[in-house]
């Protein structure tokens, strides 16, 4: 069987990165569309204050995904965020870690909000624990209406609008 094709238009609101491990220093993401397409952009450098940089940027790109033909259920399109912190005065940086979207969770579902744990960019770095807040909506372009999206993820390191390690997405077991 054939493979079914969806285009889909991303609107991607980056808010803010909470709980940055740094009183100061600037910081810019780095958007990139890993599957179905080829986007990469940059935000714009924003200080860091009171443990927190905010940008509020938005960006718009297409993204194609696939399903198969006899569950329609759609296949992976990764989005990685890549945080970065300037050094030597702006002319290198430092990488702080990433996140990863799957933008297949988040077909026809309308605007999510969500929070983001920043995960480690290498080995032998530490995680910082800080919160990337962001808002992602899909809609579709072309292609059957009729798809079905993977489910979201259980953890996304928020329960009832705090931290929490033990959410499985249905209720806080604290």
């Amino acid at each position: 069987m054939r493979k079914k094709r969806f285009k889909f238009s991303v609107v991607l609101t980056l808010h803010e990165l909470s709980d940055v491990p740094f009183v100061n220093g600037m910081l810019f993401v780095k958007v990139k569309l890993c599957d179905g397409g080829s986007f990469s952009a940059k935000t714009t450098r924003q200080s860091i204050g009171n443990h927190t940089a905010r940008w509020s940027e938005q960006f718009t790109f297409d993204c194609r995904m696939t399903a198969s033909a006899s569950d329609g259920l759609l296949s992976d399109c990764l989005c990685r965020l890549f945080i970065r912190m300037e050094t030597k005065g702006g002319k290198s940086y430092e990488k702080l870690g990433f996140v990863d979207i799957n933008l297949a969770q988040y077909a026809g579902a309308g605007l999510q909000t969500k929070r983001l744990l920043l995960q480690s960019s290498s080995d032998s770095k530490k995680a910082s624990n800080s919160v990337l807040k962001v808002a992602v909506n899909l809609n579709l372009l072309s292609g059957d209406p009729c798809f079905k999206r993977q489910a979201l993820s259980w953890y996304d390191g928020t329960c009832n609008g705090h931290m929490c390690m033990w959410c499985i997405g249905l209720s806080c077991l604290r």
